[in-house]
């Protein structure tokens, strides 16, 4: 998308000039417009990188010399004034594009390491069950975004945040440091799982803009059973040892973090082996060249696989092949599985369809006949 923006940029520049130079000569040698060719050079230092600019740059001086050498003016003084200023133009927006270039480089890769302290790839076994979890940015050179995961172990269970900020960039990183902070302390000083959402929201209003929020779900993971609280953000996917996969959507949906929520909690019934995904933009909305959606149903295979970190790689691999490659937003990711008293069963290439909570399921996903719901909404 960047290349497909500065290839329009830079024909843009260059009809421009061309429209130029076109009208110096109509206007004759008396009428000189070479400054007016000073825009190309000073836009695209503005949204082009270093060696565009220079492409620029160059074709604007060269416009303004043929125009000169077609007019005869080239050794009048007040034409060689105005291409000597033209050139240096072209040289300082140049200069000033590689400048911004490297720098944005740099705070790039401060944001990216930061983030990477922050979401540290992760696998460990705690409280009966297994965790893997992964983040994966859309490119090297991506925007930083705000996805975020963190784990508590606490007396009530295993818990777990993962969550969306709105923006991009070193803000959105600092929130969701701050997030992360906020949750692993209320993870253990609130029993109750919506108290632990209404608290972080509090306790963040002093980090968020009027504009900003976070979409986040807060799981909480024990023998035999899952409480969800679902602030605005995609249903996890719940992934029986036997049975097909749900999207464990709320009843009720509530506001995001940030935008004073009303949480809600979800228990869901869990038996050994069963499986819970949680993801973030990135997956739910990834989307192949035609525009089509992931389908969260054709998961199933790889989320089967025997061990976490390959299953957890094999839905990223998924999801790349789905995209041809081409990944638009970051997106993290987190499988739990409880502690399975048999080895989980593979599923073929053809998985079932999604199972909704949800009494209206959207296009594509529907529920089959004849199997009872396995969650449901209740308040805490």
């Amino acid at each position: 998308m960047r290349e497909v923006r500065q290839g329009a940029l830079l024909l843009l520049t260059a009809v421009a000039g061309a429209a130029v130079a076109a009208c110096d000569l109509a206007l004759g040698p008396d009428v000189s417009l070479a400054g007016l060719l000073l825009v190309g050079p000073l836009v695209a230092a503005t949204r082009l990188e270093g060696a565009c600019t220079a492409v620029v740059s160059f074709t604007a001086l060269l416009l303004g010399v043929a125009v000169a050498g077609r007019e005869h003016t080239l050794g009048r003084t007040d034409q060689l004034l105005s291409l000597t200023v033209l050139a240096a133009a072209a040289a300082y927006a140049t200069w000033a594009s590689d400048r911004q270039a490297a720098l944005d480089h740099q705070l790039a890769g401060v944001a990216a390491a930061a983030q990477r302290a922050i979401l540290r790839p992760t696998s460990f076994r705690v409280s009966g069950a297994s965790v893997c979890a992964r983040y994966r940015s859309a490119a090297p050179r991506a925007v930083i975004g705000g996805d975020l995961y963190a784990f508590a172990d606490t007396p009530s269970g295993l818990r777990v945040l993962i969550g969306d900020v709105r923006g991009k960039g070193l803000e959105a990183v600092r929130l969701s440091a701050a997030a992360i902070g906020h949750f692993r302390d209320c993870a253990y000083t609130r029993s109750n799982l919506a108290e632990v959402a209404e608290e972080v929201d509090r306790r963040l209003i002093d980090d968020l803009g009027p504009e900003d929020f976070i979409t986040a779900v807060i799981a909480e993971i024990s023998p035999g059973r899952l409480r969800l609280v679902n602030c605005g953000h995609h249903p996890p996917l719940h992934l029986p040892a036997a049975g097909p996969p749900v999207l464990l959507t709320p009843s009720e949906p509530t506001t995001p973090i940030g935008l004073l929520p009303l949480p809600r909690v979800q228990e869901v019934e869990l038996a050994p082996g069963d499986r819970l995904l949680l993801y973030t933009d990135g997956l739910a909305e990834a989307r192949d060249p035609d525009g089509t959606m992931l389908d969260l149903a054709g998961l199933l295979p790889a989320c089967s696989l025997p061990d976490l970190n390959d299953a957890i790689e094999a839905v990223l691999s998924t999801m790349c092949r789905h995209t041809h490659g081409a990944q638009d937003d970051d997106v993290a990711l987190v499988l739990v599985e409880l502690e399975p008293s048999m080895p989980r069963q593979h599923h073929g290439r053809t998985p079932p369809a999604v199972t909704r909570t949800s009494a209206e399921p959207p296009g594509g996903l529907r529920k089959p006949a004849g199997r009872p719901s396995p969650s449901a909404a209740v308040s805490d």
